[in-house]
């Protein structure tokens, strides 16, 4: 009894982990560590796909390195079979080709990576990953002492839902944190930029790229005309921009703005009467 309440124990710290990092990395090595701990396996790995070149890939722990390894999905390849199936694999013995011909003709096991190693795999458990129905990695144990139970299975199938979640957000996240680097890296060639907004701060025209880039190229030049400029760029809502493009409007005086990279000079265009009727924001990268 007490050693189900530790195992139950340790299930939900391993849940709160996977629920709160964004970081794929972490997802492939310190969670799959504390699996690893909560089934008694000797090794485990998470595998995740890539579509691109038919095979699996992940990252391992060598002398404090993550170094990446790959195998191919096919059916030389259990954590292949698994991703090209769907199927549980629950293998007592990977050198009994008896046992892996009962489960498919094609299965086999490739010993390469045993003898390379010095390895001995024995028991295997498979589970495929997924997220949004589909399969985006195979989580694999290895050799637990008298092989994995049911139960290991039931606990995987779980912690298997959950990892894909947490693969999926941190590879979105990963795809977002890239794009926003290479926004940056493009601001830095752009130096400056141009935009005129109306008295009701509608967009009315912008000289060059530079608010594509800034609005993380959702929007075109010409997709922004005639719209409120902190809806197209609503991060720059609550900002000191938005409160001195408010204080020109009103006093008809130039104003500069500070942003965290960016400077922002707001030149009012007067009419015959004095009214503001349009603001020139001139972006400088600082």
């Amino acid at each position: 009894m007490e050693q189900l309440s530790l195992k139950q124990d340790k299930f939900f710290d391993i849940l709160s982990t996977i629920l709160s990092t964004l970081d794929i990395d972490e997802v492939l090595t310190t969670v799959v560590k504390e699996i690893k701990t909560l089934l008694s396996a000797d090794r485990c790995t998470l595998f995740l796909v890539d579509k691109d070149n038919n095979e699996l890939y992940s990252k391992v722990l060598q002398a404090d390195n993550l170094v990446e390894i790959r195998v191919p999905i096919t059916r030389s390849s259990l954590a292949g079979y698994t991703s090209m199936t769907g199927n549980v694999l629950n293998i007592k013995d990977a050198y009994d080709n008896k046992e892996l011909k009962s489960i498919d003709s094609e299965l086999c096991f490739d010993k390469r990576w045993d003898e390379k190693s010095g390895y001995r795999t024995k028991s295997v458990l498979a589970i495929p990953v997924k997220a949004k129905g589909e399969i985006v990695g195979v989580f694999q144990a290895l050799n637990k002492p008298d092989g994995f139970s049911d139960m290991d299975i039931q606990i995987m199938e779980q912690l298997a839902f959950l990892l894909g979640i947490a693969v999926n957000n941190a590879l979105s996240y990963q795809i977002i944190e890239e794009e926003k680097k290479l926004r940056e890296y493009i601001i830095d060639d752009i130096e400056e930029g141009i935009c005129i907004i109306d008295a009701k701060k509608r967009i009315i025209s912008s000289a060059n790229r530079f608010l594509e880039v800034m609005s993380g190229m959702r929007y075109l030049v010409d997709n922004m005309i005639g719209h409120d400029f902190f809806e197209i760029f609503p991060q720059l809502s609550d900002t000191q921009l938005e409160e001195k493009v408010n204080e020109a409007i009103r006093d008809g005086f130039k104003k500069i703005a500070l942003l965290e990279v960016l400077e922002v000079k707001i030149i009012p265009y007067l009419d015959e009467k004095a009214k503001v009727r349009k603001l020139i924001l001139i972006f400088t990268r600082v």
